[in-house]
């Protein structure tokens, strides 16, 4: 034990990433990793960082409860949260759906809370706008363990409803990237004067921690921030400055030193992860696989059709990409031109192609899909049907991705002047599920294409 009387343990910052409330969640490889990257460079500093993961599917005490020794799910490290049913939001009445949070149980977070000292500061992440209710439960709980302990509230929600979230009683919201602005905060309210100047690059910051997290059989990966494209129903322009990619034999190191941790799948997240590909990705790959490393990647984002060339197909599947997603917008495919108009990143042609190069590299139906987004403004059934005929007529799968208005972008300013949507509305209406309440495609019209799509994916990966 350390005895000098002037020694004083690091001063602590927990982390919490809340609740989910919605009418349906499905763990992805989600994994905060914001406040991840905002805990490793407050450690890099000399704090002693904590997490509370209220979505921590592998915490002993759930496990315990459920009887089990890992969580039900796939192979690839995706399943189920528990879910406890609530009361819906009154904006939220019209939907005929069961309406819960889903994480863990909130007798589990509250142990959890009681096992730490009281912190200096907290960190509480958001995800999506509709979301925040599990927000203000955490941050409730946290003011009734520790009353006037500082907390700071960041993420998604808290960069594009900045307002809304100023009201749900966190000391502070800290909108955009994360890593200096919570540093700064935390230095304020502690006294100390940390090395800012050294996190000037992506290449700057530590590698996300983590090691805070009960299990890293799977992780999440960025290996840029933002997006070249101004896609007009997407919010990355709003949620990072520019678009900025990372040193990609740095990437590659930390692909290893997880890996040599006991990481079995990597999900990336970027939102262009094939942009610049001679000068980034094929060069990670190109890392991955000279260094002999075993992982699977997935792409639960997407990646671009139109960047997707047999050669880079090759070497995605030579590193082991397990599951491949590409993406459309619902629009009558052979009308090129709306393509053009909601972003411009892929053709008839280049989808195609990429198509044919997955299948040519040795990828299967099983592994590769498509998202057709659906339900944008001015959209109708028939361009949705359309465009999944499309896509099962390539042998691809169809997962649709239903619309969800986003505060500043322009098809959120196009609701509000259909009228559809209300100037300032509740966070709780950009819910896909309340999506549309009367719009251009019905709840009926919805719930067929739903089918169409499960039946087009079902006659595709019927066993041969």
């Amino acid at each position: 034990m350390h005895t000098d009387s002037n020694f004083q343990l690091p001063t602590s910052v927990l982390l919490v990433n809340p609740w989910i409330h919605d009418f349906a969640a499905y763990d992805l490889w989600a994994e905060p990793l914001g406040l991840l990257s905002i805990g490793a460079v407050l450690r890099e500093q000399g704090y002693r960082v904590h997490l509370v993961d209220c979505l921590d599917r592998w915490h002993p005490a759930l496990l315990a409860r459920q009887g089990r020794t890992e969580p039900k799910g796939t192979p690839y490290g995706t399943g189920k949260w528990p879910k406890e049913p609530l009361p819906t939001p009154a904006p939220l009445a019209h939907v005929p759906r069961r309406y819960g949070r889903y994480g863990l149980p909130m007798d589990i977070v509250a142990a959890d809370l009681a096992r730490f000292p009281r912190p200096a500061a907290v960190l509480v992440t958001s995800g999506m706008t509709y979301w925040y209710p599990g927000v203000v439960e955490a941050i409730q709980m946290i003011q009734a363990r520790w009353p006037g302990v500082p907390i700071a509230l960041g993420g998604i929600y808290a960069t594009l409803c900045t307002d809304h979230a100023a009201t749900l009683g966190a000391d502070v919201v800290l909108p955009g990237e994360g890593e200096l602005a919570a540093l700064r905060w935390v230095d304020d309210l502690t006294g100390r004067a940390s090395d800012n100047d050294r996190y000037r690059t992506l290449d700057d910051l530590p590698t996300p921690a983590h090691d805070l997290r009960t299990s890293r059989r799977a992780i999440g990966l960025l290996t840029a921030r933002g997006c070249p494209y101004r896609c007009p129903y997407c919010a990355a322009r709003l949620l990072a400055a520019g678009f900025r990619q990372r040193e990609p034999r740095r990437v590659a190191d930390e692909i290893v030193y997880w890996v040599s941790q006991g990481t079995t799948d990597i999900a990336f997240f970027d939102d262009a992860l094939l942009v610049n590909a001679d000068r980034h990705l094929r060069v990670i790959l190109e890392e991955v696989i000279g260094r002999g490393v075993r992982v699977r990647f997935h792409t639960p984002n997407a990646i671009h059709a139109e960047l997707l060339d047999e050669e880079l197909a090759r070497q995605m599947r030579q590193a082991g990409f397990e599951t491949i997603r590409l993406s459309l917008v619902a629009y009558g495919q052979a009308d090129e031109a709306q393509q053009r108009a909601t972003g411009g990143k892929v053709t008839r042609a280049g989808f195609e192609r990429a198509v044919a190069a997955l299948w040519a590299a040795g990828f299967t139906a099983r592994q590769v899909g498509t998202y057709i987004l659906a339900g944008r403004p001015g959209q109708t059934a028939a361009e949705v049907q359309e465009s999944m005929a499309y896509v099962h007529a390539q042998g691809v799968p169809v997962y649709l991705a239903w619309y969800s208005p986003i505060p500043g972008t322009p098809d959120y300013d196009a609701a509000v002047a259909a009228g559809v949507l209300p100037p300032a509305a509740d966070p709780l209406l950009h819910n896909k599920a309340a999506w549309p309440p009367g719009w251009w495609i019905s709840p009926a019209e919805l719930q067929s294409l739903k089918n169409q799509a499960q039946e087009g994916n079902r006659k595709i990966l019927l066993p041969v």
